[in-house]
């Protein structure tokens, strides 16, 4: 009986060290982890103060526009207030990927082109 006991407790023992460390990799949180998501991402307090600086320019040429009674103030709203507002994404957003920024300036361009039109 002591030696079916001896058994039991040593092949516990073993399993609970063979466990507790991966080989050669530690038993670390930071060594066993995989890879980190690098991946950065946008905080909510810089995306809102990046959409309300690019509604006051927004807000600004069209109240240049309609100041000064362009003949083709409609058109160049339509086109320049978009644009300004992407490039604000675009320049604002300046630490993160390329690609991301591009993307998110492109979508704010054709948004606020779609409400120009009024669709």
């Amino acid at each position: 009986m002591d030696e079916a006991f001896d058994a039991d407790h040593e092949y516990a023992l073993f399993r609970r060290l063979a466990t507790a460390t991966t080989a050669g990799r530690g038993n670390r949180p930071e060594m066993t982890a995989g890879p980190s998501d690098t991946r950065p991402t946008i905080p909510l307090r810089r995306l809102l103060l990046l959409t309300v600086l690019a509604a006051a320019i927004a807000f600004a040429l069209q109240a240049t526009l309609a100041a000064t009674g362009a003949p083709s103030a409609e058109a160049i709203s339509l086109l320049v207030i978009p644009v300004a507002a992407g490039a604000v994404i675009f320049f604002g957003l300046r630490p993160y990927p390329l690609g991301g920024r591009l993307r998110l300036a492109l979508m704010t361009a054709l948004a606020l082109f779609l409400v120009g039109l009024g669709l």
